[in-house]
């Protein structure tokens, strides 16, 4: 399936970043927002939908990264990185029943030295983190 993942950057330039519980690794994963694309949408309208649900947060403006196969192997995962910029808090989360999601804003910094720390375990957010530093950043 097709999902999509943002680097959000706020107004002030502080990276909004998620605490969610993951059953598969029994603990939090610190991570960057990101949802399924459904079926009857693009990515690029998957990612504004996702970040509102799940932190709260309105971009005010969306450009993409990449795409890729993170693990095409065994799996037809396909990730859609997009950046968001100048993202406001402008409403509360709208969760799924089953979703328990902390949301915080961190420096870009932080998340970089989280990423070579090893304290940064979600491959998903590592690679989005460092794409950005090594492309755009």
């Amino acid at each position: 399936g097709e999902s999509g993942v943002v680097l959000p950057f706020t107004t002030d330039d502080r990276v909004v970043v998620i605490d969610e519980w993951r059953q598969a690794v029994e603990r939090v994963n610190h991570g960057l927002p990101a949802g399924s694309v459904e079926d009857d949408e693009q990515p690029r309208e998957a990612v504004p939908r996702e970040l509102r649900e799940e932190t709260g947060y309105e971009p005010g403006g969306i450009e993409h990264l990449t795409t890729v196969e993170p693990a095409n192997g065994f799996s037809d995962a396909v990730f859609h990185y997009y950046l968001a910029r100048d993202c406001e808090q402008t409403a509360d989360q709208q969760l799924d029943v089953d979703e328990s999601i902390t949301v915080s804003t961190t420096s870009y910094r932080a998340l970089l030295d989280a990423v070579r720390d090893g304290d940064l375990r979600d491959g998903r957010a590592a690679f989005g983190v460092l794409y950005y530093l090594v492309f755009d950043g």
